[in-house]
């Protein structure tokens, strides 16, 4: 199998596109890609900070990557990469050695922040006191509170994603499943800033995620194999499992769902823009009064003092 730009030995073919590619044109394909997505995302401004979330897995890894490799030489812009440890045993300290590593190597700046320093509780707390919400519900809320309030400590302008179009095009298809629209609104990237929500990037939002574990490969950029021990309890993976199927028959169905998203986009967000007002509880920015994610630490504190009581001796 010849790449189909040069007679050079092709290391994939691109269904979609209907091509082979070697492995030059391979990462140049996914560079040009990249480059156009962060070209419509977002136009930079001279002494930018841009703050990159790296969980040390292959999506964020190779974000940090391009990130670098586009962005580093610029000197009127600041990049920094930071790692939210969730609290999940020794999982997230694995992955943060390497993504800490691979940062060094980039010479980017790199730090570790956690759950239990700005929330006051751990994944691993959550799954012992909470039988009934899966962890992934807590830690996905957590998480983009935690991000958004470090992101404005160091005075971010910008916050990137290491997601990719089968991550995108699964939340485009749980909202509409579930019928939150207003959530769907929600989705980045964001074009509008808002008072006290620092707007993401996402720079892989058109890359396939086969296609960031074959660039990461060729790239050898490393990153941390092992997934995480709760991730078998979200219902994401039945849509990941759903939308692959579908792949096989249309290997262009993942871009279809993302077009048809952003035809809609504008509509949805005109109808559900509602003005942030500051949460009475920790003033981060919320549609309600109280943000999700002190509901959900309200919650947790309920539930571990019920815990308490029914595990107190008998006197």
């Amino acid at each position: 199998m010849k790449c189909s730009k040069c007679n050079r030995e092709a290391v994939t073919y691109i269904r979609y596109a209907g091509i082979n590619l070697c492995r030059e044109h391979f990462l140049s394909f996914i560079d040009r890609k990249v480059k156009r997505e962060i070209r419509e995302q977002v136009h930079f401004k001279k002494d930018d900070r841009i703050l990159i979330a790296v969980s040390g897995g292959k999506d964020s890894m190779l974000t940090l990557y391009l990130m670098s490799k586009i962005f580093g030489n610029w000197e009127e812009l600041e990049i920094m990469a930071v790692t939210v440890d969730e609290g999940i045993g020794d999982f997230r300290k694995n992955c943060a050695k390497i993504a800490h590593e691979f940062s060094s190597s980039l010479n980017i700046e790199h730090r570790v922040i956690t759950f239990k320093d700005y929330i006051g509780i751990t994944t691993d707390e959550v799954v012992r006191a909470d039988k009934e919400l899966k962890p992934c519900t807590y830690c996905g809320v957590f998480r983009r509170k935690v991000l958004n309030q470090y992101a404005k400590e160091i005075r971010a302008n910008y916050l990137v994603l290491g997601l990719n179009l089968d991550d995108i095009a699964q939340s485009i298809i749980m909202n509409i499943t579930r019928g939150d629209v207003a959530r769907l609104a929600r989705l980045a990237p964001h074009k509008k800033i808002k008072k006290g929500f620092v707007p993401r990037i996402i720079p892989l939002r058109r890359v396939l995620e086969e296609e960031v574990r074959l660039y990461v490969k060729l790239a050898n950029i490393p990153y941390y194999q092992g997934r995480c021990p709760y991730a078998p309890l979200a219902i994401r993976d039945e849509y990941r499992e759903f939308l692959n199927n579908l792949e096989k028959r249309d290997p262009a169905v993942k871009f279809s769902i993302l077009k048809f998203f952003d035809e809609i986009k504008p509509f949805v967000e005109e109808k559900y823009a509602k003005e942030l007002r500051p949460c009475k509880i920790c003033g981060e920015p919320t549609t309600g009064e109280i943000c999700k994610a002190c509901q959900l630490k309200m919650r947790f504190e309920k539930l571990s003092k019920g815990d308490q009581r029914h595990s107190a001796p008998q006197g």
